[in-house]
């Protein structure tokens, strides 16, 4: 026979049912981190990081210092995107990880999908409104006007929310918006508004 079950205090009850609320929210959120981030990045540690020593201090980003977001420049494996993993994995806030393509392509869809554009404006919508927004390799994207123009609206309308913005890019902050200039029709306006709204108020670390 099994011995009888001893109860317990109303003390340990309710640290038994803490414990128990805060493992489920831990594995609740690796499961969401798993989801959100691409597979390369989702080992990444902070020794990595540390060990390349470009964006150490990135692993103590706080919206609360930087409201803008956190912008990372650096060539091609200079560990930009695990160092944002690395701190999107102890955030533990609600995020959205695009790359500048795959971010172009849902604000395209959003303007003009023929099949469910309903659905597709939804899905850019919570670009504006999340939490977090990621956009890994921002410089790779082809900024048409159409592009530029959205780029511009969401980090105006995030940036007006106190809503950070986390990104990366290959080119610098200058380079980044000669690039603007040359693929928008020569609207330095414009690409003078994106700059502006990618590096102020945000904490830009670079790799040299």
């Amino acid at each position: 026979m099994l011995p009888a079950a001893v109860p317990l205090c109303d003390d340990c009850g309710a640290t038994q049912a803490a414990t128990w609320h805060l493992n489920e929210k831990r594995q609740s959120w690796q499961r969401r981190f798993a989801e959100g981030v691409p597979e390369e990045y989702q080992t990444a540690t902070p020794e990595e990081v540390i060990a390349r020593k470009h964006y150490v201090s990135a692993l103590t980003w706080r919206a609360s210092d930087h409201h803008g977001g956190l912008g990372l420049v650096g060539t091609s494996g200079a560990g930009k995107s695990c160092a944002l993993a690395c701190r999107i994995r102890t955030l533990e806030e609600p995020f959205l990880w695009w790359s500048s393509t795959h971010a172009r392509k849902k604000s395209t869809e959003a303007a003009t999908a023929e099949h469910d554009r309903a659905g597709a404006l939804r899905q850019w919508e919570v670009s504006g409104r999340i939490k977090i927004l990621v956009l890994d390799d921002i410089s790779q994207a082809t900024f048409t006007t159409a592009w530029s123009s959205r780029l511009f609206d969401l980090l105006e309308a995030r940036l007006a929310a106190g809503l950070p913005t986390l990104w990366t890019s290959q080119l610098s902050p200058a380079d980044l918006r000669a690039k603007i200039i040359r693929q928008n029709g020569g609207d330095t306006a414009q690409a003078d508004a994106i700059s502006r709204r990618l590096c102020q108020h945000s904490l830009v670390i670079h790799s040299q």
